[in-house]
């Protein structure tokens, strides 16, 4: 288990990014602009994950510290960059996900008020086939009402991240799910979703047909734990 460390950080936001030229200035920015309006100390951090276009420098353009590793894999990009940071409360933002200043402020007070994780409403603005939107919509709502926290923004104590090791390294996708499936038996506060928005990108899902995303969601979800750890077999995910 890692070792307590002192430290007068009271936030870390950790975002892990390959390739994300397009989206970073303004999630960057975004949550420069929410952390500053907190007023408390803190810090943000890029992950660069090998990215070949100008992911870290746009980044460190817009306020950002930038790490770079070589990990072609999230939950190994998102434990770096908290390992890298000192915050006494971790704060995970997806590279293309927009969290306003409001949202992030109820994700913390939820933590601090006890829970052991938090995580947002999900909304999808910008997508632009009618049967992508209302898959995207259903798929959204249905994973919310069974519990399942976004892994796009996620909050939580450094204590309980330490406590679980972080995010499981043998999953290429899913890792979100695995993370909050450690933390509610550690039994150290309520897993809690706060009904406040985050704007996730749209690009998956505008990028391919109706009947393609249909299959690729749900071809995913059904192929199991198996599939989950093997990169190749995810290149909806981990391909521009």
């Amino acid at each position: 288990m890692p070792m307590e460390r002192e430290s007068s950080i009271e936030l870390t936001v950790v975002v892990p990014a390959w390739n994300e030229a397009a989206d970073i200035v303004a999630t960057v920015s975004a949550l420069r602009d929410a952390l500053a309006e907190l007023g408390r100390p803190s810090e943000l951090l890029v992950v660069d994950d090998a990215s070949d276009d100008a992911t870290a420098r746009l980044a460190v353009n817009a306020g950002a510290t930038v790490l770079s590793v070589e990990k072609r894999q999230i939950a190994a990009v998102r434990n770096a960059g908290a390992a890298a940071t000192d915050g006494r409360l971790l704060i995970f933002v997806d590279a293309d996900t927009i969290v306003p200043s409001e949202t992030l402020r109820e994700l913390i007070r939820a933590v601090e008020d006890g829970a052991a994780i938090a995580g947002p409403r999900v909304e999808m603005p910008g997508i632009k086939s009618n049967f992508n939107r209302l898959w995207t919509w259903i798929l959204l709502r249905m994973l919310a009402s069974f519990g399942v926290l976004p892994g796009c923004c996620l909050v939580m104590p450094r204590e309980i991240f330490d406590a679980v090791d972080g995010f499981d390294e043998q999953w290429f996708a899913s890792e979100e799910l695995w993370l909050v499936k450690s933390i509610r038996a550690l039994g150290r506060g309520p897993v809690m979703q706060v009904d406040a928005p985050v704007y996730t990108s749209p690009r998956k899902a505008n990028a391919v047909g109706p009947w393609r995303l249909l299959w690729q969601t749900i071809s995913i979800g059904v192929s199991g734990p198996r599939r989950w750890r093997d990169r190749s077999r995810l290149r909806f995910w981990y391909q521009r």
